[in-house]
């Protein structure tokens, strides 16, 4: 009998352990956020906007990377989203995005292979059918690149903001998403 004991202890801890896996997976599906909103919303890519360029030395079009990369990271939390270059004065939207510029940092590198990094800081408005203001956030988007030689500064400084963009856009749709404002005006 004392030879059945082990192997009766491995396999009540093994159940005991798949039991804590499938609760612990059910509670996480269960207060995890749905992957979109369904609203129909508008991103409003003003003409400005699209054509920012970076506040210190004005070399990167940051804007223009925005307008390329806001589209389908935000077309993941709202699938009826449409695009203008304009805040419309009728729409059928429920909701309009208006993204604006607000800042950046950036490091610089003491050799040609320290590593820089950049934060690009932006406000997002959205507003409901009405015009009214329902939530304002800030979002950063981040990278890190090496600060190069003087033949790699401009390439690895453009992939850096580049980056830096692609994590706004990222982080701007998770920000979105986890809203408890505009999830409220999804039901």
């Amino acid at each position: 009998m004392h030879g059945a004991s082990p192997l009766r202890f491995l396999l009540l801890v093994s159940l005991a352990v798949f039991g804590m896996a499938a609760a612990i997976a059910a509670a996480q599906s269960s207060t995890s956020p749905a992957p979109e909103l369904l609203l129909r919303a508008t991103l409003v890519q003003s003409q400005e906007f699209c054509a920012a360029r970076m506040p210190r030395g004005g070399r990167v079009e940051v804007g223009k990377l925005a307008c390329v990369d806001f589209e389908p990271a935000l077309r993941q939390v709202f699938p009826q989203l449409t695009v203008v270059t304009a805040v419309p004065k009728e729409s059928d939207a429920q909701l309009i995005l208006v993204p604006t510029f607000l800042d950046l940092a950036a490091t610089t590198g003491v050799t040609a292979f320290s590593d820089r990094k950049l934060d690009v800081y932006l406000q997002w408005t959205a507003k409901d059918a009405s015009g009214k203001t329902v939530w304002v956030e800030t979002v950063q988007g981040s990278a890190s690149h090496r600060a190069g030689t003087l033949f790699s500064y401009n390439k690895n400084f453009k992939l850096m903001v580049s980056d830096a963009v692609e994590d706004l856009a990222s982080q701007s749709a998770a920000k979105m998403l986890a809203s408890p404002e505009l999830r409220s005006l999804s039901k």
